[in-house]
């Protein structure tokens, strides 16, 4: 009858849902995957084809024998540091990354755990973090190391090494204070959780036209599907990515107040079931 009535895992095993099914996996992975095309409507087929994903991560991870030796004292105490020397390079970091290039200087998101808490390591160590986003489709590298995107193990030194050099910039004496690290590239973190297509954090862009009630796609703007009894509690779903983890919790919300026949508002049945001119597509055969 059109309606989610049960999950079945990979080993055959059918779990029913006597209310709800909450589906915490990307866009692709459900629409097309986990639910056959058959059952979805023609538009939303045509929006998933336009589907864009936000830009890939790249992160590493540090044990440093000391704290970070800042060259701008107020970053001491901080649990997290913004690395740009002002707008200008943060403006073109982002136009690197609009023309598909893997940006020379890379803007990082930098944590310190142990600053944030003394149990992270031991007493005058720190752990720390940071990461950088990248091109899904790397087509040149603005820098001088010719990374490429195929992230073979060489490749992926090279990328952690720029990074350091950027900590290094703002922190001089940063790199004399590793005692190891772990490199997480894209390919790592999508085998780590398959939502993070290529390292994806956001599960889609963040953008104008992928956020609101055009997010996933446009007309489904809330949790519920186009199938009755099923919800999108991912990153995919309104308002996004983070650590708030909203998009499940509107989901479960959802699932447990929905009492209407139908699972979309009627704005969203509008938009799903019909082109943007809005013929209504021919009924199946």
């Amino acid at each position: 009858d059109g309606r989610a009535v049960a999950v079945r895992t990979a080993d055959g095993e059918s779990v029913p849902a006597t209310r709800a099914v909450l589906a915490d996996v990307a866009l692709p992975a459900l629409y097309g995957d986990l639910i056959a095309p058959q059952h979805l409507p023609d538009q939303l087929l045509a929006d998933l084809r336009r589907f864009q994903w936000d830009f890939a991560t790249f992160k590493v991870d540090w044990a440093l024998e000391g704290p970070v030796p800042w060259q701008a004292k107020e970053a001491a105490g901080a649990g997290t540091v913004h690395l740009a020397d002002g707008v200008d390079e943060l403006t073109r970091f982002a136009a690197q990354l609009a023309m598909h290039q893997v940006p020379d200087r890379p803007f990082l998101l930098f944590g310190q755990m142990t600053t944030s808490d003394a149990t992270r390591s031991p007493a005058g160590t720190e752990s720390a973090w940071a990461y950088t986003h990248i091109p899904q489709d790397i087509r040149a590298d603005a820098g001088e190391d010719g990374i490429t995107g195929a992230w073979r193990a060489a490749e992926q030194e090279r990328m952690a090494d720029r990074m350091e050099q950027q900590v290094e910039r703002f922190a001089p004496g940063f790199r004399t204070l590793i005692r190891a690290r772990r490199i997480l590239a894209p390919p790592t973190l999508q085998a780590l959780d398959r939502n993070l297509h290529a390292g994806a954090l956001n599960g889609g862009t963040t953008s104008l036209h992928q956020q609101l009630f055009f997010r996933p796609v446009p007309g489904t703007g809330r949790p519920e599907t186009p199938l009755a009894g099923l919800y999108l509690a991912s990153a995919a779903a309104h308002p996004g990515g983070g650590v708030h983890g909203a998009p499940g919790a509107n989901a479960a919300r959802a699932a447990l107040r929905r009492r209407l026949p139908f699972p979309l508002t009627r704005t969203q049945r509008h938009l799903t079931r019909r082109d943007r001119t809005g013929t209504p597509p021919p009924p199946h055969p």
